[in-house]
This record gives structure tokens, sequence and C-alpha cells, in this order.
């Protein structure tokens, strides 16, 4: 049900900076990880962007779960090595 939760959270909040989304449960912790290309500022919409995907996740979560979202910077040049739940990968060639 959390891939669904976080995919659907994402519908308008891709931007072309975003590589991957990918989550992955420990007891009752959800933790979400954005993968983006090139630097991230803090005035930048992706940010916002992951943290309005957190604020649904966490709407649809039910009782004690918390939800944790990580904004990384991993330059397209590099391969993403996580071993979590993919819900979200950017076309690369």
């Amino acid at each position: 049900m959390a891939r669904l939760n976080i995919q659907r959270a994402l519908l308008g909040e891709v931007s072309g900076k975003l590589r991957a989304v990918i989550f992955s449960v420990s007891g009752l912790i959800l933790d979400i990880r954005f993968y983006f290309d090139g630097e991230i500022d803090d005035d930048d919409d992706d940010f916002e962007s992951a943290s309005c995907v957190e604020t649904e996740v966490i709407a649809d979560c039910e009782g004690d779960w918390a939800v944790t979202v990580k904004c990384l910077r991993l330059d397209a040049s590099e391969p993403i090595l996580d071993q979590g739940v993919w819900v979200f990968k950017q076309r690369e060639i």
C-alpha cells in the first residue's frame, strides 16, 4: 500500500532533476528517499515537492506510523545502488 500512496503523492511533483524515488520500511517508520541530478538548493522547488509528497503520505498513514523524507544528490553519471522499493525512476540514456 505504501508504494501506491507514494506514487499517488508524486503526481504533479516530479521535476526534471528527479532521478528516482525509493522507500523502505523498518518497524513503523516509512523512509522515502528522493535522488536528484545536480545541486539541490534551499530555494529550489524540489525540497517543496518532497515536502508535499511527505504530507500526502502522512495523511494516508494510520496510527503510529512515522514518515521520513531525504533529498539526496546523486548525479546522473553515478548509479543508484539503493536496495529499497522503487516507486519512480527517470528514463536515463
